[in-house]
Order: C-alpha cells, then structure tokens, then sequence
C-alpha cells in the first residue's frame, strides 16, 4: 500500500527505514490510517505512530489489528 499511495520504489520500503525518509510526515500518515483502516477494516485510532516509526512498526501495528479483527 506504501508503494501505491506514495510511488515509492519497493526497495525503499523496508522495514528499517522510518517512515520520514519516505516523505511520510504526519499528515501523510493520517491519511494512510484512514485508507488503511477502510481497506482492511481495522481500527488504529488508538495507535501511537509517528512520521519517526519505521516500516516495521507499521507493519507490525497493522498485523496484530488485523489478528484481532
């Protein structure tokens, strides 16, 4: 979803990187919650990330919701 929203090369989007080196800031990642959230049906309103979290964070917030859906 990263590299579709963003036109990112998938070589960039690894799980190291935060997520500010994407050109993700914070309005960025609101949007990015709100699609992902309609997408997959979740609900990250109570996750704390920030433009200074990596791939991996998100990766990892997104499947523990996804687990408990």
């Amino acid at each position: 979803m990263l590299i579709r929203m963003y036109r990112l090369s998938p070589a960039s989007v690894l799980p190291d990187v935060p997520l500010h080196q994407l050109r993700i800031d914070s309005l960025s990642l609101e949007e990015l919650r709100l699609v992902l959230e309609d997408e997959l049906h979740i609900d990250l309103e109570d996750v704390n990330l920030t433009s200074r979290s990596t791939v991996g964070q998100l990766v990892d917030v997104v499947c523990q919701k996804s687990a408990v859906s």
